[in-house]
């Protein structure tokens, strides 16, 4: 702990500023948490305000800073009293300065650290921020908060943290400090008579981005008088803002731009490890037909494949390490990488020849199957360790997202082929196609090139419903640990009878190993824990029990009993996964059968798009309109014949699956949602998918609208908007809501629908306010029409 002067950004501060240093508010502020009791907090406020009463003049207005040295032990114990006592000083940024005033007077080695460049004792460049407007503005919002809240008793701006981003000099990377701004021992008071507060605007009527002109002519800060102290802590949110950044760049990423996205992941990661010296790959694990298919070498995102490396050997080998690796996926780490394993390891040559004297290879998992590798690697020898693996941790969960999204992206363009050259257009738009393709041969033979036209409908509706499985996630862990758990019994039997007909000293380990592991799986298992858990159970125990079986012939019928258990396509250990696994076919099947059959009925109607997509349920995208069918005259009937269908059919949906309960291995139940667009969008077909999609900036919205509503909470509850048994549709404005609940009631009067309809404000999205549901129950006891 320190006295220090250090001034941030005075040629900030604002005008006419009467500002400085007092304890009086802080004194007043232990006078009044006194509550003479016996409790160990009262007794430290007590003993605090002893040691201030022996210096009567605190008591006063103002404290000369040159004189703070003489108070440094009151100024301890407000740090102590303010931080835990087990709070070390050299890791808190931690800091006392003058009351809306950016001059800290006392504060934490940690804090003068953060802020004096130890090379020439300057405040570091980077702390300081050169936007002056910003700066002001800030300055502005913070000051008049404070004077509105004291004086009239409410808050109009938005308090949001105070984040300063910067570049740090000695890793060239990015930074997030968040700044938090204690006002508490602070007062305020006016030298003149203050104005009706109507007068300034009213207090409904404050806007931050015009309240500051009308604030600063009707109360200019000179007619305040700040006496106090401000507090500010600093903590660093590098981490936590480099996660999120990976998450957005997720969200918004396509394959168009799927290079950027990976190079903006790897930046993020270099901000996450706080080094430079350190990069990182990311490999999604494509497979064709359950096999390992690699794309062309300049794709593919591996050091291990450098780029002197084409003659075939790297590719080879980096295939085997591949295979293998998804094989038995752990995490490989080489802090140094000797000339032996490198002679010993064929993948880490092209590691090598790169120049890569560091590497580690961790894997990526997604619905419990490896999904991708992550690389890790250093020219300099040595810098990776543990204690990267561990800053790297929050990342593993998005990393999985990521390559999942890429694999599934390589999958619709593996599915789009197929349906260009293997399968026929849907009807509704194959006309569309048609034209295209004979523009294009047309060009071809007028020019002698040709180029695909862009192909897409504009103006068209579209209507968005998705059944999900509930809890499918939660269902599949619970499937996984019942059968680990029975793994693990079945494991330790196979051991105990070894040992009982065959005394081995490392029996007695594995038995105390295979415990240990049982008794951790009710436990949160970290993803490094989840691996370190596989590597136990696929390779040291089937190792152990394959070479006692190779030594111990007798013992082959104890341990066949074994290897047949964990069988995964018939095996006792992995019935409760296949159960689940044949349970969610069985629902997804109902569901796809059902509305295959409907959507040639709709087709009899007006011809319409209609796109099922697969997850753990069903979703699918339907458009209509007039230039989806040019030569018949479209009428807005059609659209609300299609709405109408859309809710009976969840209803009906619903029922379906409601009624498979009693058959299923694994009780599953569905969640029916809608989303309301009552606006015509624009669509385009994209060819790299074979898929439509809608076109601009408004229209795009809708689609990530859509990505973000399947799990959406009820505003201020944790209670999901999507339940078993009932339909709930999503929308903006209550007037395009307004014929779906026409709709709704009409299927009420059929008594398809309960008199339940509740009308729901939901939780704030990222990038998406305003949202509003219906939500209906469904009534499992109407007699569903046969569609058979």
């Amino acid at each position: 702990m320190q006295t220090m002067m250090i001034n941030i950004n005075e040629k900030f501060v604002l005008p006419q500023l009467d500002t400085a240093l007092s304890l009086r508010p802080f004194i007043n502020f232990l006078k009044k948490s006194l509550k003479n009791d016996s409790s160990l907090k009262d007794k430290l406020t007590a003993f605090i305000l002893e040691k201030l009463a022996e210096f009567p003049e605190l008591e006063g207005d103002d404290i000369p800073i040159e004189n703070l040295e003489k108070y440094r032990d009151i100024l301890e114990l407000i740090f102590v009293s303010m931080s835990n006592v087990t709070e070390d000083e050299t890791k808190l940024p931690w800091a006392i300065g003058l009351p809306m005033r950016p001059l800290f007077v006392y504060g934490t080695t940690a804090f003068n650290n953060l802020m004096i460049d130890d090379r020439d004792r300057k405040i570091r460049r980077e702390v300081q921020n050169s936007d002056e407007k910003m700066m002001r503005q800030r300055n502005q919002r913070i000051a008049y908060t404070f004077i509105l809240e004291r004086m009239y008793n409410f808050s109009p701006f938005h308090k949001n943290e105070i984040i300063h981003t910067f570049v740090d000099e000695a890793t060239e990377l990015r930074r997030h400090l968040k700044i938090n701004i204690d006002t508490r021992f602070i007062e305020v008071t006016a030298t003149k008579p203050l104005p009706d507060i109507n007068l300034l605007a009213g207090p409904d009527k404050f806007d931050e981005e015009h309240s500051f002109d009308k604030l600063e002519k009707m109360l200019p800060i000179s007619m305040f008088r700040f006496r106090g102290m401000s507090v500010v802590t600093i903590t660093d949110e590098t981490a936590k803002i480099a996660v999120e950044t990976i998450k957005n760049t997720i969200v918004t990423h396509n394959r168009n731009s799927e290079d950027e996205c990976y190079k903006d992941v790897t930046k993020s990661l270099k901000t996450l490890v706080q080094s430079n010296a350190i990069d990182f790959n990311v490999t999604p694990i494509f497979r064709i037909n359950d096999k390992l298919v690699l794309p062309q070498i300049h794709d593919l995102k591996s050091v291990m494949m450098c780029e002197n490396c084409e003659d075939g050997t790297a590719r080879n080998a980096y295939q085997a390490f591949a295979e293998e690796y998804i094989r038995n996926p752990r995490p490989l780490i080489y802090k140094t990488i000797s000339p032996k394993e490198a002679k010993l390891y064929p993948f880490l040559t092209g590691c090598t020849r790169a120049g890569i004297q560091s590497f580690m290879v961790l894997p990526l998992h997604s619905n419990n199957k490896l999904a991708g590798i992550l690389e890790i690697y250093s020219r300099e020898a040595g810098i990776l360790d543990e204690k990267v693996l561990a800053m790297l941790e929050p990342a593993y969960p998005v990393l999985a997202q990521l390559v999942q999204i890429t694999i599934d992206d390589f999958n619709a363009a593996i599915d789009g082929v197929i349906k260009e050259k293997f399968t026929s257009l849907q009807p509704a738009v194959q006309w569309k196609f048609n034209e295209a393709a004979w523009h294009y041969l047309q060009d071809i033979e007028n020019y002698g090139k040709g180029k695909i036209e862009t192909i897409g409908f504009h103006s068209v509706y579209p209507l968005y419903g998705a059944i999900d499985i509930r809890n499918s996630t939660i269902e599949r862990n619970k499937a996984q640990l019942s059968d680990l758990q029975h793994q693990f019994s079945i494991l330790l039997e196979t051991l105990q009878s070894v040992k009982k007909h065959y005394s081995l000293a490392l029996t007695d380990e594995m038995i105390y190993k295979c415990r240990k592991w049982k008794n951790t799986l009710d436990e949160s298992l970290t993803p490094h824990g989840e691996v370190k858990l596989t590597d136990f159970l696929e390779k040291e125990a089937v190792s152990f029990l394959k070479h006692f079986k190779l030594t111990h012939p007798g013992s082959a019928g104890i341990v066949e009993k074994y290897f047949a258990a964990i069988e995964e396509t018939k095996g006792i250990a992995w019935t409760n996964r296949r159960q689940l696994e044949e349970s969610m076919q069985m629902v997804n099947a109902a569901v796809n059968n059902y509305l295959d059959l409907m959507k040639d009925e709709l087709q009899q109607s007006y011809p319409c798009y209609f796109e099922r997509f697969r997850t753990d349920g069903v979703e699918y995208d339907i458009y209509i309109g007039q230039s989806i069918a040019p030569q018949k005259p479209f009428d807005i009937l059609y659209l609300k014949n299609l709405r109408l269908w859309q809710i009976s059919s969840m209803a009906a949906i619903a029922k379906i699956t409601h009624e498979m309960l009693p058959n299923l291995l694994k009780p599953l139940q569905t969640t029916q949602l809608i989303f309301i667009h009552s606006s015509t969008i624009d669509i385009s077909f994209r060819n790299d998918e074979r898929r439509f999609d809608a076109e601009g900036g408004y229209n795009i919205r809708y689609q990530v609208i859509k990505k973000r509503i399947d799990k959406v909470h009820v505003a201020d509850t944790n209670e999901r908007l999507t339940q078993p048994g009932k339909i709930a549709l999503v929308y903006f404005n209550r007037r395009d809501a307004d014929e779906y609940i026409s709709h709704i009631q009409y299927l009420q009067e059929q008594q398809i629908l309960l008199d339940d309809l509740e009308f729901l404000d939901l939780e704030e999205l990222q990038g998406v306010a305003g949202l509003k549901a219906l939500r209906v129950g469904i009534n499992m006891e109407y007699s569903q029409p046969d569609v058979s």
